[in-house]
């Protein structure tokens, strides 16, 4: 593992854009930021750990990071820029580490090879650097537990005109250490077989994600048992399309479907069903206005996640799910367009209002170059967040601790039941608050109903190391989350040991 410290470089012309954002009141109602140009890629999450969602922009021409913070009320402002060499594109925010504040996963290069960059808990100024040992195009990258051990390891994709088609994997040490790369031949070599999306899911429910890889040609899936990678495919030629996998039928399985929308002819959803062990059942549909790189996000708080389009000619295109594996025919949201060459977006829920907003950027423009848009719970999306709450209640402290930590969930302590007591501060007159659990993989295991005190003093919950169906969950580390009033207040980990 190599670790290389880039320092932050700001020119003169980001020096102004940020100056700017500094002497404009912080609180600006417009749904437009000015940030450095040439946007290329963006993601959105809580890489600072307070409890709201933030953005990370990467930019080309020169290779730059742009760390945008959420000011608590769905509005934001840029904290920082890190100059990063030659291009800087960021694939995905996950937790990669033991802290609960999301990573940022970024792919650089210099002249010589290729380097996945990461920003670890918003530590802006230290990012670690790990040579791919390769200098071809990396299209895709992507992460998932593939051995089983709680950490989130690395997949990637290489090829490009005149390069091999090759796949990679790097697996999570700990520590913030990552094995060498390992590479691997694409099933086909053909111009236009190499990997250029890759998903992460546990398709076959044993405990290992596997690899979801998306071709012109084919999409393929790597099932992963914990030590090799099976080789399987879906049969599926859906050219000029994209892919995304959730559990859309909610029957606790991972579905894939397949967008194609090939020139000339009727565009398709290739929905295939997960039935388990490995079998799919293909449901074949065709619909009017489907363009687009597809987004799985869930719109209207019905409980499923419905597909999304983001683009700058027709705005946002919401295909609802309507249960049963069926999705309605589009309905379309407007985007002003400012003249930009395309739009790239990431859903979150900025404002804290329970449902999945939109951030914006637009390549090939300087000014208002980032939207943000706020989803009112139905599917119309507005330029001043929604529902805001007014944090009428102050909280500065919430006692939120664990005992003991770690802890065995088969053995009871002096006085108390197997597991581990949650112990907790609130003020009277709390709506609704709720620990909820998390595993490594921001996947919630359980969750807690609590009762508000009354008068205010400490009281605890018991979490019993199991998930929602009262099945033990597998030793690890484990994320608690105390949320108020539908927001995430505080975040604390801790350790289940069998």
């Amino acid at each position: 593992m190599s670790q290389i410290f880039f320092n932050a470089v700001l020119s003169k012309k980001k020096k102004l854009i940020f100056i700017v954002l500094i002497l404009l009141p912080l609180y600006i109602y417009s749904l437009d930021y000015t940030i450095a140009p040439n946007t290329y890629s963006i993601q959105s999450g809580d890489f600072d750990n307070d409890g709201d969602d933030d953005i990370v922009v990467g930019h080309i021409n020169p290779g730059t990071i742009s760390f945008i913070t959420n000011n608590g009320d769905g509005l934001f402002n840029l904290i920082d820029t890190l100059s990063l060499t030659g291009i800087a594109e960021c694939y995905f925010l996950k937790n990669l580490d033991d802290n609960p504040a999301k990573d940022a996963a970024i792919h650089t290069r210099n002249d010589i090879t290729r380097f996945v960059t990461i920003i670890y808990n918003g530590e802006y100024q230290s990012p670690y650097s790990y040579n791919l040992n390769i200098n071809n195009p990396i299209p895709a990258m992507n992460c998932g537990d593939f051995d089983g051990d709680s950490d989130y390891d690395l997949v990637f994709s290489s090829w490009g005109s005149g390069y091999d088609n090759l796949w990679g994997v790097m697996y999570n040490l700990g520590n913030r250490e990552f094995s060498d790369p390992e590479w691997f031949e694409c099933p086909s070599q053909a111009g236009n077989a190499g990997f250029y999306e890759l998903e992460c899911r546990d398709l076959d429910n044993n405990g290992f994600d596997d690899i979801i890889a998306y071709t012109n040609l084919e999409t393929y899936i790597y099932y992963s048992d914990g030590y090799f990678f099976e080789l399987d495919s879906l049969n599926c030629y859906a050219p000029n399309g994209g892919l995304v996998s959730e559990d859309y039928d909610n029957d606790s399985d991972y579905d894939i479907i397949i967008t194609h929308w090939p020139g000339g002819t009727q565009s398709h959803f290739l929905i295939y069903e997960n039935l388990g062990d490995q079998q799919y059942d293909l449901h074949d549909v065709t619909y009017d206005n489907l363009w687009g790189q597809p987004i799985s996000v869930e719109i209207n708080g019905d409980g499923l996640d419905d597909i999304v389009n983001v683009g700058n000619i027709n705005g946002i295109g919401i295909f609802y799910n309507i249960g049963n594996m069926q999705f309605d025919e589009a309905v379309y949201e407007p985007v002003v367009s400012y003249g930009e060459n395309y739009f790239r977006s990431s859903f979150s829920d900025f404002d804290d209002n329970g449902t999945q907003d939109v951030a914006i950027i637009r390549y090939g423009i300087e000014e208002n170059n980032l939207t943000i848009l706020y989803n009112d719970g139905d599917g119309n999306f507005y330029e001043e967040p929604v529902s805001v709450e007014n944090s009428q209640i102050q909280i500065t402290k919430y006692h939120l601790t664990n005992f003991p930590n770690p802890f065995n969930p088969a053995v009871a302590g002096a006085g108390r039941s197997p597991g581990t007591t949650i112990s907790y501060d609130l003020p009277v007159n709390i709506v609704n608050p709720v620990i909820e659990i998390f595993n490594i993989k921001e996947e919630k295991v359980r969750e807690l109903p609590i009762v508000t005190p009354s008068p205010a003093h400490t009281l605890s919950v018991t979490w019993d190391g199991t998930d929602q169906y009262r099945n033990q969950v597998a030793s690890g580390v484990y994320f608690y989350k105390l949320n108020v009033n539908g927001k995430s207040e505080s975040v604390r980990k801790c350790l289940l040991l069998k």
